[in-house]
């Protein structure tokens, strides 16, 4: 038990302080008939303390205590706010089948080094929601919106390139991650957009999914993900896919106030990702709450029973039905 102001106690011996002479002072003044009766039994020899002061005297005990608020406080509970809202844009084109990244010492092709690093990242939100849009020739939601972050790090490990077609449709993956993140009631709203190509199809241009995402004030960060182009003979006979649009990912990361990374390695994409959690930090309130319950009730209730039987049963404590005319 507790309670919420306690200092009210200092006005306990208010009571105790008025001065003793003050009924018996001021009877003529008295209207009450029960007042003019305990005046009378003061100035007629009886005890100065009748049962019904007592009672009374017990009333305002109650009544400061109600005054004071108790209350009983519960157990505290974590109090765990989800954060940000962020979608994920990746692109599965068939250039992320290209296997100039590396993992453990071996070779990996480009679309797994995405499973591996973006897959890390999400499952360390654990505070955010979390979604999931592909695009090749098209784009596809491959999650939306979601607290479960194990649930999406298990789509990322599935995904496979050319399953939204061969080319690339920059404009419509980030249009359909806008989409649905403007319905997100949260004040925090970001996209990370992967792509090692140039915006080649697709119903939506880049700029225009940028415009919407500037109105509705979504942050978005790009990524350039894939070996440097050879130069040369070799490296027009060993290809290594499209060359990345930098200036288009550029000019959408600065238009809506996030930022664009170049990454050519495995090493370089968790490092850009380590940059993103840490500039994209996971809200999060630590601030214990408990379960109060106010019980001032109680003793205010006491107070008036008290009260009520101090005022309308005096002849039962002492007095003469002729002291209340």
């Amino acid at each position: 038990m507790n309670f919420a102001w306690p200092w009210l106690a200092l006005i306990l011996p208010l009571w105790w302080l008025l001065p003793k002479s003050r009924m018996s002072a001021t009877a003529g003044a008295l209207e009450h008939p029960y007042l003019m009766s305990l005046s009378q039994q003061q100035s007629s020899g009886r005890p100065p303390v009748s049962r019904a002061r007592l009672l009374v005297q017990v009333a305002w005990i109650l009544l400061v205590v109600a005054l004071m608020r108790p209350q009983w406080i519960g157990a505290p509970v974590s109090n765990v706010i989800a954060g940000r809202s962020i979608f994920l844009a990746v692109d599965l084109s068939g250039s992320m089948l290209e296997p100039d990244m590396s993992w453990n010492g071996r070779a990996i092709e480009r679309y797994q080094a995405v499973q591996a690093v973006v897959g890390q990242f999400v499952e360390q939100r654990r505070q955010d929601f979390i979604g999931l849009v592909v695009f090749g020739s098209f784009a596809e939601i491959q999650a939306p919106l979601t607290p479960d972050v194990q649930a999406v790090s298990a789509i990322l490990k599935d995904l496979r390139p050319g399953m939204a077609g061969d080319s690339t449709a920059i404009g419509d993956g980030l249009a359909l991650a806008v989409k649905q993140l403007r319905l997100s009631e949260s004040p925090d709203k970001v996209i990370i957009l992967l792509s090692d190509g140039e915006n080649k199809t697709g119903d939506v241009t880049p700029e225009q999914a940028m415009t919407v995402a500037q109105q509705s004030n979504i942050k978005v960060y790009t990524i350039g993900f894939g070996g440097e182009r050879q130069s040369g003979l070799f490296g027009l006979l060993r290809g290594g896919g499209n060359e990345i649009d930098e200036q288009t990912l550029k000019t959408i990361a600065e238009q809506t106030e996030g930022r664009y990374f170049r990454a050519t390695s495995t090493q370089d994409l968790a490092q850009v990702f380590q940059t993103i959690d840490s500039l994209e930090t996971s809200e999060r309130d630590d601030r214990e709450i408990r379960l109060v319950v106010e019980y001032y009730w109680l003793p205010l209730l006491l107070s008036f029973v008290l009260i009520l039987l101090a005022t309308t049963l005096p002849w039962r404590l002492g007095a003469k039905p002729h002291d209340l005319a």
